[in-house]
């Protein structure tokens, strides 16, 4: 994972927005090949799809999701990349609409990125939080029972979502989902993997779940395994157990990054729909990153 994102600090902004947009809108045109128009009426706006996106991109890595400061900067110092650079409502909005069209370009990308005869992957979690607990009453994103948990890592209580992730063994993250932050982490395995199969998934303990690690054996051909508990009878060998927490550190790893680069845990929206806007973006951020340092030096050495 070193030097994943060096080319945030190391290279010039104006290339990173130019690659930026390649992968985008090649992504882009190609769902549109295959999918039909993607708009759903009117004509093709001059401040294109794929500006938009590349626009949150920038928004996301750069400016830790601040959205008017990052359309300022880029309006003011970018202006001839992204000459008809939208209002900022008007751009929250298209980048509200926009959030499966990112999902779907995100997993595009992917698609580069992780060998589709690699079926190992890690599973974890992270809690993003609508409000502070004490404020839950009057949290306008989220209201019930079912968001109120607690950040066990962090000795605090929970108020929000859960975000489930898995990642290659290279890191690379492959599927996501957003969840109550309340439902025990092994009871949403099931929906987790509703659309995938033929895996074997590493996990910690906390989705140790018995029911539900039998059904998707049966079901859909998922090997999860979690780490074992000290009350298990059966203890597994002591190189597995070194190698399953190495593996398991890689995701904690992806975590760190996704946190500390792209803000995942503060994505700074009131509304669900411009949340997963937000978190989408950062994910789509995250992986792209795999591609930007060699395409940079490839950008420098011609």
């Amino acid at each position: 994972m070193l030097g994943l994102t060096d080319y945030i600090s190391n290279h010039r902004w104006e290339d990173i927005l130019l690659i930026w947009y390649v992968y985008i809108d090649d992504a882009y045109q190609t769902l549109v090949r295959t999918r039909g128009r993607l708009r759903r009426r009117g004509p093709e706006p001059l401040f294109s799809d794929s500006e938009v996106i590349t626009v949150a991109l920038a928004i996301q890595t750069f400016f830790a999701g601040r959205e008017e400061l990052g359309l300022w900067f880029l309006r003011q110092y970018h202006s001839d990349l992204f000459p008809h650079l939208v209002e900022a409502s008007r751009f929250n909005r298209r980048r509200r609409q926009l959030s499966g069209v990112i999902e779907m370009v995100r997993r595009q990308v992917t698609r580069l990125l992780i060998d589709p005869q690699d079926r190992v992957r890690v599973l974890d979690s992270a809690p993003i939080p609508a409000c502070t607990y004490t404020r839950s009453r009057d949290c306008q994103t989220v209201s019930g029972p079912e968001y109120a948990s607690v950040m066990s890592s962090k000795g605090a209580k929970l108020y929000g979502h859960r975000f489930y992730a898995t990642s290659s063994l290279q890191q690379v993250i492959d599927r996501w989902m957003l969840a109550p932050a309340a439902p025990h982490e092994g009871k949403l395995t099931v929906a987790f993997f509703e659309d995938d199969g033929d895996l074997w998934v590493l996990a910690d303990n906390g989705f140790h779940t018995p029911t539900e690690i039998r059904w998707l054996a049966e079901a859909r051909n998922v090997v999860l395994i979690t780490a074992r508990r000290r009350t298990d009878r059966q203890r597994w060998p002591a190189p597995f157990r070194r190698w399953l927490d190495r593996m398991r550190r890689r995701i904690e790893t992806v975590f760190s990054v996704l946190t500390t680069v792209f803000s995942l845990e503060t994505p700074g929206s009131r509304s669900l729909d411009g949340r997963l806007a937000r978190l989408t973006t950062c994910v789509l951020a995250y992986n792209l990153s795999f591609l930007m340092n060699s395409e940079l030096n490839k950008l420098y050495q011609n």
